[in-house]
């Protein structure tokens, strides 16, 4: 499927009725308990889930998955404590996907991705033919079609399916899903995506939900220098970031982001909701990108420019908020 974008939406009270449909099924069909259940075209279809990634944003995800009624053996690289209520703890990503029909992964970066899907005790070799990987993690859109195509000679099907949102649309389940892939792939994904998420595009096909996650999230950088610098000339006129702000707020310039990372602004406090490396990452894949589809992009390249600086002068795992006082240093301000 292509040619344009389906967003699919359901409000809180309809996800509760399709929940509490499911469950009254569940009461009619024996072995129900095993697996959620939804309904395609008339038939009831058991899905078994395997989830690989429990960090601040992959935990909330996976435990709202197994509270919607899904059945969940998750695995995480670390030995981390995090909540994910009743999901099943495993000791491997091979046993997080074996009997899977569908493997969710929630990672940093493509190099995790491939270790936790070929290493010894991988995902790969443990997936049963016609299973689905949902790749929620932010990767580029090369390394994206590059796991479709290896999984595809395996006779498994991949969808890339980022989200946009940080921890807190994470833990309420009002994140935003950005998916690629196959018409089959997002209508089979779709009600599980649902309880992770307030809206759930199908972009396009593979790749084209990795695009759409790198240009919001250059977006979303550009908008964080762009701010950043004005605040710092304005701190060093006289007339201060808070008062800077305080009038922007009235503006039709004003956004969630803005609003959201406003008490980090005027405090000088950034704890990481989404770590500054993370963008530095992020703005890499944008910039190759950007070079891919032979693009212009002078904003972006000069954004990607402070953030490195950023990183390099030990701001990785502060929020990617953080660019401000960066900003504030280089021009005196701080």
């Amino acid at each position: 499927m292509n040619a344009g974008l389906v967003k699919k939406r359901t409000t809180p009270n309809e996800r509760g009725r399709v929940v509490r449909g499911a469950a009254r099924r569940c009461m009619q069909v024996p072995r129900c308990t095993a697996a959620r259940m939804y309904t395609k075209r008339g038939l009831n279809v058991m899905v078994n889930v395997g989830w690989i990634g429990l960090g601040k944003m992959g935990a909330p995800m996976a435990r709202n998955l197994a509270k919607a009624g899904y059945r969940v053996k998750a695995y995480n690289r670390s030995n981390r404590s995090s909540d994910i209520g009743p999901c099943e703890r495993v000791g491997s990503p091979a046993e997080a996907a074996r009997d899977a029909d569908m493997l969710f992964l929630m990672l940093s970066d493509a190099d995790a991705i491939r270790t936790v899907l070929f290493d010894a005790e991988g995902a790969a070799n443990a997936l049963k033919k016609g299973a689905l990987i949902v790749n929620m993690s932010t990767i580029g859109v090369d390394e994206t079609k590059a796991f479709a195509l290896e999984f595809a000679g395996r006779g498994i099907e991949w969808m890339d399916a980022p989200v946009s949102g940080s921890v807190q649309p994470a833990e309420q389940g009002t994140l935003v899903v950005l998916a690629g892939g196959s018409e089959a792939a997002f209508n089979r994904a779709h009600p599980l995506l649902e309880t992770m998420a307030k809206d759930v595009f199908h972009i396009g096909d593979v790749g084209a939900g990795a695009a759409m996650k790198l240009c919001v999230n250059a977006f979303l950088g550009m908008t964080l220098q762009a701010v950043s610098e004005c605040m710092a000339v304005a701190d060093k006129t006289g007339i201060g970031r808070e008062q800077f702000l305080n009038v922007l707020s009235t503006t039709s310039t004003w956004s969630p982001l803005l609003s959201a990372k406003r008490s980090s602004f005027v405090e000088g406090s950034y704890p990481a909701s989404f770590s500054l490396k993370h963008m530095v990452k992020d703005l890499g894949l944008m910039a190759h990108q950007v070079a891919e589809v032979t693009a212009t992009a002078p904003a972006l390249f000069a954004t990607y420019a402070t953030f490195l600086s950023a990183l390099a002068n030990g701001l990785a795992e502060e929020d990617m908020a953080a660019i401000a006082a960066h900003v504030a240093k280089l021009g005196g301000s701080a």
